[in-house]
């Protein structure tokens, strides 16, 4: 099941990820992390589909973080596929404008609770990344932080 929403917020995309999963059969999610991908828009399928691949081995839900235009008005556009690919969530976050920059305020809302947060960023990490927002630990559970690989599925593997 796929769900396009434009100009939303993440109350609205935590909302409609509840329908979907009950429309889908259970009210649980029973992922075991989140995975937070940092992209760009023509990296992303391949980053999205090398982390569907490894969660058909441990569910998860994939927020996939993608900045756009960032002289464009704020706004948020999201596309939430739930039991497509796997037994786990995947969402893509597409921020446009200033908005872009607050990632972690959109992303946060959005995990999974009491699971692991991963951040990886296929293309380019940050040159700290342990000091970038997005893995900074909001809610006192664990983060870890991965960078780049020349091939996304050599950082991500499934197994």
């Amino acid at each position: 099941m796929t769900i396009d929403l434009t100009d939303t917020t993440t109350g609205a995309i935590h909302e409609a990820l509840t329908q979907a999963r009950r429309r889908m059969g259970g009210p649980a999610s029973g992922t075991v992390l989140t995975l937070i991908i940092v992209t760009n828009e023509a990296e992303q399928y391949d980053a999205v589909r090398a982390a569907n691949q490894a969660g058909r081995e441990h569910p998860s839900r994939i927020l996939a973080v993608i900045s756009r235009r960032p002289k464009a008005e704020s706004r948020l556009d999201a596309e939430i596929r739930v039991g497509e690919t796997g037994p786990g969530e995947t969402i893509l976050l597409r921020m446009y404008g200033p908005l872009g920059q607050h990632a972690d305020s959109v992303a946060a809302p959005l995990l999974a609770p009491d699971v692991p947060v991963v951040t990886w960023w296929p293309d380019e990490a940050p040159p700290s990344p342990s000091a970038d927002p997005l893995c900074r630990d909001r809610r006192g559970g664990q983060r870890y932080a991965q960078g780049h690989a020349a091939d996304p599925g050599q950082d991500l593997q499934a197994g």
